[in-house]
């Protein structure tokens, strides 16, 4: 039997569109597994990232209590009870180490906190040794002390008024005990098999979830053998026990540790079969309207073909010419579905590109960032609108951070955020460039009136306690589009210049920029 039209329309449709949902299946897959991929690498680069971040901060906090006391061992460094009360008295303030002590010059105990029955013993081990011969603040490497304990030695030199070297005040942490590191590294609270483990530049473990391990060298791990390189990265890693992970990892400078944070590979995939299965869910009701709708066009398609064909039959059959049916076209439908398809894939598109776009959004102020203001200015350029910008510098904020720490140099951050968002209009864009300089984008607004919006920005900044408990000042640079033959970045060279006269001016003080 000869078939039909319809049903090699049907027939190739089915075919088409078994394939197409093959393809796109089969390409999510491969997709959403790599994206799985990537994000399980990111996290853990950026987790190892943060952890590495932390624990630089601890030692650098170590060296500084211990530097702190320095001056005051040194001072009663013949008094073995006061080296003892003082050592105690710092082990209590301080968390950071299992023990303290007072070596001298040749090496020999002179107090410790708590009580080792090392007193008047001399050290041989490697971390008293590198400290006697190296006179600075150190983090040694790991090794076994004399009281058969696997540690490492955090110490700062003692010198006396005359600057002569009398030994050394040391910190230490016991690894396979409780300590300061387990308290930073062992607060990992996923359930999906992640953990933490810290390798140091020659392979041995300073840190594992099984402290048993601590101690063991894995130099046939691949990520062991990058920390003596001083490399920082994400990939796929076999450990030693012949399981795949996804790992980032991380060197630390101070210590020349490596900090690796890693997730099963298994698991990094796991939510990949399910997500397939509901992306056919979810596309299965557009299959099936799409195959009803298919049904319905091959009719429409195969119609007219089928009356003109029933039509000849007639007329062979009979001998006489029938009457002409009128057999509608075709093609303006499949012009408008042709649109209609265009139009939805570029909705689409739009969509996708829409979801990709990067935030505009700086996310330590809120403020929008230096992306959004060159959109904004771009935009108002095209569309010759006349604005003016404000640009902010705050001044001597590396003092801020040098005396104060980042942390506050961010609140600081913050408080001018907000000065800002009191002083501007409604209308006006607030953006943080990046560090603490600032841009306030002022449209249909002349130099003048922007002038007086800085200076009283700078009037209110000037007069408020921020987050150092003082006050801070800042510098502006006022300038508008006066040509627009001008581009935006000789406008910001321009005002950038204006500021800087500010800086060299004294400070506090708002510049017009000079066209």
């Amino acid at each position: 039997m000869i078939k039909t039209l319809r049903f090699w329309i049907m027939l190739l449709i089915s075919f088409a569109m078994i394939g197409i949902l093959s393809i796109t299946l089969l390409s999510g897959y491969f997709v959403t597994k790599e994206n799985l991929i990537n994000n399980s690498l990111e996290i853990n680069r950026v987790y190892s990232m943060k952890l590495a971040q932390l624990t630089e901060e601890v030692f650098n906090g170590m060296h500084s209590n211990l530097q702190i006391k320095a001056s005051e061992m040194s001072a009663d460094i013949d008094d073995g009870k006061k080296l003892e009360e003082k050592l105690a008295d710092l082990l209590n303030s301080s968390k950071n180490f299992n023990s303290l002590s007072i070596i001298d010059r040749e090496g020999v105990v002179l107090a410790t906190s708590p009580g080792l029955g090392i007193v008047g013993k001399k050290l041989e081990t490697i971390g008293p040794r590198e400290a006697l011969y190296k006179r600075r603040n150190l983090i040694s490497e790991p090794y076994k002390a004399a009281t058969g304990r696997l540690l490492i030695l955090v110490s700062t030199p003692l010198w006396n008024e005359k600057n002569e070297y009398l030994g050394f005040l040391s910190g230490t942490i016991y690894l396979q005990e409780a300590n300061i590191i387990n308290d930073i590294l062992g607060q990992h609270f996923s359930t999906d098999g992640s953990y933490v483990w810290v390798v140091d530049n020659k392979g041995m473990l300073i840190y594992h979830p099984e402290s048993e391990r601590i101690g063991e060298t894995v130099l046939e791990n691949e990520i062991a053998q990058k920390v003596p390189m001083h490399e920082s990265g994400a990939q796929k890693v076999r450990n030693t026990a012949g399981k795949d992970f996804l790992a980032g990892y991380t060197y630390i400078k101070s210590s020349k540790w490596g900090v690796v944070s890693q997730t099963p590979y298994a698991a990094s995939v796991k939510p990949l079969t399910g997500m397939v299965y509901k992306m056919l869910i979810y596309a299965l009701p557009f299959i099936l309207f799409f195959f009803l709708l298919t049904i319905l066009l091959s009719e429409r398609l195969s119609s007219p073909l089928r009356k003109l064909a029933n039509f000849s039959a007639n007329l062979k059959g009979n001998g006489a010419q029938g009457e002409l049916t009128v057999i509608p076209t075709w093609y303006f439908e499949a012009k408008q579905l042709n649109e209609t398809i265009h139009e939805y894939a570029e909705s689409q598109q739009q969509r996708v590109e829409n979801y990709r776009e990067r935030s505009y959004t700086d996310p330590l102020t809120g403020l929008k960032n230096r992306r959004y203001c060159e959109k904004v200015t771009a935009k108002w350029k095209k569309d010759y609108k006349q604005f003016s910008i404000i640009m902010i510098d705050i001044d001597h904020f590396k003092a801020v951070n040098d005396v104060y720490g980042h942390h506050i140099g961010d609140e600081v951050l913050k408080f001018l955020s907000g000065k800002i968002g009191e002083a501007v209009r409604d209308g006006d864009v607030c953006v943080r460039l990046g560090g603490e300089e600032f841009v306030i984008l002022l449209a249909e607004t002349d130099v003048q009136v922007a002038m007086v919006i800085a200076d009283r920005l700078r009037e209110s900044v000037a007069s408020a306690l921020c987050p150092t408990n003082n006050y801070i000042t800042i510098s502006s640079g006022v300038g508008g589009t006066y040509d627009y033959k001008e581009t935006t970045e000789e406008l910001f060279d321009r005002v950038d210049k204006a500021l800087y006269q500010a800086k060299n001016e004294g400070r506090n003080k708002v510049v017009l920029s000079e066209i």
